[in-house]
């Protein structure tokens, strides 16, 4: 007797029959978790997250507005020179890039960290970059912090993803001169990066209210992040990522004694 799940033919070994329930099951198994097909772009992934969740805050506690309100900005801890005085004060510098002003701010911050996010993740791996997206936010606030006391009168208040977000845009750029491999695919792919980087930046001296030197401190904030990094693809001598290392985190030093920050 055969099961109902065999063909039994002459000649030939039984074979199984798989129904459209099991080939469902299959084809699921094959495409793994979400998690498991997006393992590539976790931590990309895992930053969009953070930013919509962090402006969900802000919405609720702007009293359900999209445009958020200068004063939850402030509280939450948007880039505001007066407010930088101390030690105490330095959290400042970091939680602007996970700030948004408003729903169209975020959305395009969090299409442009999707669009180059993924890319760079892979090339230069997790941990990588991880440290190119806080160098990038880090410089960028720092600057935008100097503009404000010496150049603005110290009154704007910035947020944004976009400081991390022009550091992305430079290290992709910067992929098609220093990627050890595949660089004629990153020739390329970065001769579009710069003609990006550069409608972004007359875009950014072309519109009121944007922070110009935050994104500009942000662009630089990816060059210095992408001589300095860790990562055997890129060709940099090591003797450049110490000097370079050791020049941004001189630089950071200035700044904190220098404005009376620490020490």
């Amino acid at each position: 007797m055969v099961d109902d799940n065999l063909q039994a033919d002459a000649g030939a070994e039984p074979r199984r029959v798989i129904d459209d329930a099991e080939l469902k099951r299959m084809m699921k198994a094959s495409k793994g978790s979400f998690f498991q097909r997006n393992a590539y772009q976790a931590v990309t992934l895992l930053l969009i997250a953070i930013n919509v969740a962090v402006y969900a805050a802000e919405t609720f506690l702007s009293g359900f507005h999209f445009d958020i309100s200068s004063q939850v900005l402030v509280e939450m801890g948007a880039m505001y020179p007066p407010l930088v005085q101390s030690a105490g004060d330095l959290y400042r510098f970091i939680t602007p890039m996970f700030l948004h002003l408003d729903l169209m701010h975020l959305a395009f911050n969090m299409v442009a960290l999707y669009s180059v996010g993924a890319l760079l993740e892979q090339v230069l791996g997790k941990a990588n970059f991880i440290a190119l997206y806080f160098i990038g936010g880090i410089t960028g606030n720092v600057v935008s912090y100097l503009a404000g006391v010496y150049v603005e009168g110290g009154m704007a208040i910035s947020a944004g993803a976009s400081t991390s977000v022009f550091g992305l845009f430079v290290a992709t750029a910067l992929l098609g001169v220093l990627h050890r491999e595949g660089r004629t695919f990153f020739a390329e792919y970065s001769k579009g990066m710069w003609g990006v980087i550069a409608a972004n930046v007359a875009y950014s001296f072309l519109v009121p209210g944007i922070s110009i030197s935050g994104h500009l401190g942000g662009a630089l904030g990816g060059a210095i992040a992408m001589f300095t990094l860790p990562e055997y693809g890129l060709k940099v001598p090591n003797p450049v990522r110490v000097v370079t290392a050791v020049a941004w985190v001189a630089f950071l030093g200035w700044v904190l004694v220098g404005q009376g920050l620490v020490g």
